[in-house]
């Protein structure tokens, strides 16, 4: 497994520089792991992913991140989404072209994919490539993801991906303000 150069050449999640191997499966042709995340669950995805296929490893990051406050970056998904606005990324992908395979993880936001994977798709030609979708949700499905995936991608050959429900972050805030309002506090 190989993770990409990000910014100033430092690999995901690590402190050390990346270098770039051909990550060659056993079916022939370079492959590359690309996601997005903001709670960690589909870097978990990504890199489970990367090391079964011995791939390269992308974390796709925008220049401005979102809001660490969940409603906060709701809100500005939303706002986002509903302008069509893409976000600008921090780093692209070294030599996309030399890629056969793309999986592209992330996940769902309001239903469809966020705004930052329309930023890496309508940024990248991926004419005859193949794109593997894997994708988180907080339990409403897959919403309009594919769509956004094949309108953004469309000379790209899109096949069934993985798709799988994790922890609701919004309702788990609700339970725990909701927990915190009942515990009485000495003071």
């Amino acid at each position: 497994m190989t993770a990409l150069a990000l910014g100033a050449g430092l690999s995901a999640g690590s402190s050390r520089p990346a270098s770039a191997s051909s990550a060659q499966p056993a079916g022939g042709g370079k492959v590359l792991v690309a996601y997005y995340t903001r709670t960690g669950n589909t870097r978990v995805i990504a890199r489970q992913i990367s090391r079964a296929l011995r791939a390269d490893l992308f974390e796709i990051r925008t220049v401005d991140p979102y809001p660490e406050d969940y409603k906060q970056q709701v809100a500005v998904a939303e706002q986002q989404r509903e302008s069509g606005f893409e976000p600008p990324l921090a780093a692209t992908v070294p030599d996309i072209g030399s890629y056969q395979t793309v999986f592209l993880g992330f996940p769902i936001w309001g239903m469809t994919a966020p705004s930052v994977i329309r930023s890496f798709l309508s940024k990248r030609d991926l004419t005859g490539k193949t794109l593997v979708p894997f994708i988180t949700h907080g339990g409403y499905g897959l919403g309009q993801s594919l769509k956004v995936l094949a309108d953004h991608a469309p000379a790209a050959r899109l096949i069934e991906g993985f798709s799988k429900q994790c922890d609701q972050e919004r309702e788990t805030l609700e339970e725990v303000t909701g927990w915190l309002g009942k515990i009485k506090m000495p003071g």
